[in-house]
C-alpha cells in the first residue's frame, strides 16, 4: 500500500510550489498594472499642466502686446527696447510650444517617451516666457507707480540736495580739521571725496531741475530717468560724504594706538638702558647703546609737536625700531646671564679644584720617592690654572679654567695612586 502511493509527496509538494508561484505572479501583475494607473495619471496631470501653462503665456503675450504700445507711448521706444526684445523672445518660445502641443494631438502616434518629452518642453517654454513678461511689466509697472508719484518725489530730492549740500559743507571742514593733524599721505584716501561729492552734487541738482521743468510744461513727458539719475547721484555723493566721517573716526583711531605704542616703548626703552648700565660686557653696552639712540630718535621724531602723523605708516615705523631693539637686548640678556651663572658656579668649582689639589698634594707627601713625575707634573699644572683661575675677571673664562684645573688635579691623583701601589 505504502509503495502504491510513494508519489504523494512530490505531487503535494510541486502543487504547493506551483500554488505558490501563481500567487507571485497575480502579486507582480497587479503592482505593475497600479504603476502603469499611476503613471497615466501623472501624465495626464502633466499634459493639463502644459495646457494650462501654454493658455496662460499666449494670454500674456497678447496682454503684454497692448502694455508695450503703452508703454511706448509713454516712455518712448528708446525706454522700452528691452521690453520689446523680451516679447519677441517669448512670442517664439510659445510659437514652439504650440508646435509641440500640434504633435501631441495629430494623429500620428507617438511614443511615451516622446510625449512625455514634449509636454515638459511646453511647460519649460510657457513658464520661461511667462516670467520673463512678468518682470518687464512689473518693471514698467514700476516706472508708472514713479511717475504718478513724480511731484512728491522730486520734493523728497530737493530736501535731500539741501541735506547732502550741508554735509558736503562738514566733510570739506573735517579735511580742513584733519589736514592740522595728519599728513598728506594719511589722508590720501579721502582727501579727494569732497570734490567727487561736489561733483556728484551738481549732477543730481540739474537732474532734479531737469524732471521739474518737464512737470511743469509737460504733465505726460516722463521724468523718471531724471528722477533715477538724481537719485543715484545723491547716493554716490553720500557714500563719499560717509567715507571721510569713516576715515577720521580710523585716523583718531590709529592715533590714539600710535600713543600707546609710545608710551609701550618709554617703559622699553627705560627697561633697556637699565640694562645696558648694568651689564658687564663693553661689547654688549656698546650695541644697546646704539640700538637705544635709534629707538631714542624714531620716538622723539614721531612725538615733535609739529609733525604731521600718518598713524599706520608711524606705527609700523615705530614697530621697526622697537623690534631691532628687543633683538639685541634678548641678546645682551643672554651673554649677562652666562655670566651670572658662571659666577655662580666658579665658587663651587676653586673650592672643588683647590680640595682636590690639596688631597692630591697631601698623597704625595705622603708617598715620597714612589710617585713619578707624570704625577707631579700634572700636579703643578692644576696648581697653575687654579691660580690663573682666581686671578681671572672674566668669570666665564675663571670658570672654565678652575674645571680644567680640577681635571688636572684629579688627573694626578689617579697617576699618583697608581705608582704607589
Amino acid at each position: 500500500m505504502t509503495g502504491e502511493f510513494w508519489w504523494v509527496p512530490s505531487a503535494v509538494v510541486f502543487g504547493g510550489t506551483a500554488a505558490v508561484a501563481v500567487v507571485i505572479s497575480m502579486m507582480l501583475r497587479r503592482r505593475a498594472q497600479a504603476r502603469a494607473r499611476v503613471d497615466q495619471t501623472l501624465a495626464v496631470e502633466r499634459t493639463r499642466a502644459a495646457a494650462i501653462s501654454l493658455v496662460r503665456a499666449d494670454d500674456l503675450i497678447e496682454a503684454a502686446t497692448d502694455e508695450l504700445g503703452f508703454a511706448v507711448a509713454q516712455f518712448g521706444e528708446n525706454a522700452t527696447s528691452d521690453f520689446a526684445a523680451a516679447l519677441d523672445a517669448s512670442r517664439r518660445q510659445v510659437r514652439d510650444a504650440f508646435l509641440l502641443q500640434q504633435r501631441l494631438d495629430d494623429s500620428v502616434p507617438d511614443s511615451e517617451g516622446e510625449r512625455r518629452r514634449w509636454t515638459e518642453q511646453i511647460i519649460v517654454l510657457s513658464d520661461e516666457a511667462v516670467t520673463r513678461l512678468g518682470a518687464e511689466t512689473r518693471d514698467f509697472d514700476s516706472r508708472r507707480g514713479v511717475e504718478r508719484d513724480a511731484p512728491i518725489l522730486l520734493e523728497k530730492l530737493r530736501r535731500r540736495l539741501d541735506r547732502v549740500a550741508d554735509r558736503v559743507a562738514a566733510g570739506t571742514a573735517s579735511l580742513s580739521r584733519l589736514s592740522r593733524t595728519y599728513a598728506a599721505p594719511a589722508l590720501a584716501p579721502i582727501s579727494g571725496n569732497v570734490a567727487r561729492a561736489e561733483a556728484a552734487l551738481v549732477d543730481a541738482r540739474r537732474a532734479v531741475d531737469a524732471a521739474a521743468a518737464r512737470l511743469a510744461h509737460e504733465a505726460t513727458d516722463p521724468v523718471g530717468e531724471q528722477l533715477l539719475a538724481a537719485e543715484q547721484a545723491l547716493h554716490h555723493a553720500g557714500t563719499l560724504l560717509d567715507a571721510i566721517e569713516l576715515g577720521e573716526d580710523q585716523l583718531h583711531v590709529g592715533f590714539a594706538s600710535l600713543a600707546r605704542a609710545l608710551d609701550g616703548a618709554d617703559l622699553e626703552l627705560a627697561e633697556v638702558r637699565a640694562l645696558r648700565d648694568g651689564h658687564e660686557e663693553t661689547a654688549a653696552r656698546g650695541e644697546l647703546n646704539r640700538v637705544v639712540a635709534e629707538a631714542d630718535r624714531v620716538v622723539g621724531e614721531l612725538r615733535h609737536p609739529s609733525r604731521l602723523s600718518d598713524p599706520a605708516a608711524d606705527q609700523a615705523w615705530l614697530r621697526t625700531a622697537m623690534d631691532g631693539l628687543d633683538v639685541i637686548r634678548s641678546e645682551a640678556r643672554n651673554r649677562q646671564l652666562r655670566l651670572d651663572n658662571a659666577r655662580g658656579a666658579l665658587t663651587g668649582a676653586l673650592l672643588a679644584a683647590r680640595s682636590q689639589i690639596t688631597v692630591t698634594r697631601d698623597f704625595i707627601t705622603a708617598h715620597p720617592g714612589r710617585v713619578g713625575a707624570e704625577a707631579r707634573t700634572r700636579l703643578a699644572e692644576a696648581e697653575r690654572k687654579l691660580s690663573l683661575a682666581t686671578s681671572e675677571a672674566d668669570p666665564i673664562s675663571a670658570l672654565d679654567t678652575a674645571r680644567s684645573a680640577m681635571t688636572h688635579a684629579t688627573d694626578a691623583d689617579a697617576l699618583a695612586r697608581f705608582d704607589a701601589h
